[in-house]
């Protein structure tokens, strides 16, 4: 039986309106969030899949739709600083229900133990800015301290580059740190291995959005008196490998069984 462009059209949007309420409760990750800094991690995570639309425009910021297999992947760029990304990610957020969320960054190395080049994973982020100094030292406000869950981490296929990581705490403010000096102030008043400028916006906005979310960071600098020269010859030489991984997550995730996508019978008979 062949269908016309118009009667298929109309036969799918009723397979889905009938199956919308089986694909919340179900909360499968099918539709998933990426935040990323680097453009090389957007282009190579586009490369495995295909665009799925129109950008979606939110204010001054643009998400980029694709399809990895049975997945939709919303991408937004993060932006300079904790503010930027906070606006970025509840820019899609808002307009968009996600079942979960990957993002890759850079990170300023403040342990001598990190290595500029090496990728971890993000366990707790803290907004090393709300705070203040006492006679006793430096104290956090309340809030400032965020915990990323290893549930989330513990239930995917990773691939080998996303294997094994160590798990870091990670200060986030809206400084880039290229200071020796603040640089050990930082790793003693804080007790982070590394710092960034993008971390607690996003885990933020995720939280107050229910939304689990998995960060992988690549050492880029040491935060020293060199970090800004070291930082720009490191997003240079960049291969977006870690957007590369995040698209090899993405397409080993489980199918949902309740979208038409997983069917190719269904998919076939309303082809013709």
């Amino acid at each position: 039986m062949r269908f016309t462009p118009s009667i298929r059209r109309t036969l799918i949007g009723a397979i889905l309106f009938c199956l919308a309420p089986l694909l919340v409760s179900q909360g499968r990750a099918d539709t998933i969030a990426f935040f990323y800094a680097l453009d090389q991690d957007f282009q190579a995570l586009k490369r495995e899949g295909q665009p799925a639309g129109q950008p979606l425009s939110a204010g001054a910021r643009s998400i980029a739709v694709l399809q990895l297999q049975a997945h939709r992947v919303y991408a937004v760029k993060m932006g300079s600083g904790a503010v930027e990304t906070a606006a970025s990610a509840q820019a899609l957020l808002a307009r968009v229900r996600c079942d979960s969320a990957f993002s890759v960054g850079p990170v300023g190395a403040l342990s001598d133990n990190l290595k500029p080049g090496s990728w971890y994973r993000v366990r707790e982020v803290v907004c090393y800015q709300k705070g203040s100094w006492t006679k006793t030292g430096f104290q956090l406000s309340p809030g400032s301290v965020v915990g990323l869950s290893s549930n989330a981490v513990d239930k995917l296929e990773l691939p080998e580059l996303f294997r094994g990581l160590t798990a870091i705490k990670v200060a986030s403010g809206e400084m880039f740190v290229a200071s020796d000096s603040y640089r050990a102030q930082l790793r003693e008043s804080i007790g982070a291995e590394a710092v960034d400028m993008n971390l607690f916006g996003l885990v933020t906005v995720c939280a107050e959005h229910h939304l689990p979310l998995v960060c992988w960071r690549v050492a880029s600098d040491r935060a020293d008196n060199n970090a800004s020269v070291d930082f720009r010859r490191f997003a240079t030489g960049y291969d977006g490998a870690g957007g590369k991984a995040v698209a090899e997550v993405i397409k080993r995730l489980p199918a949902n069984p309740n979208s038409p996508m997983t069917y190719p019978n269904l998919q076939r008979a309303l082809s013709k």
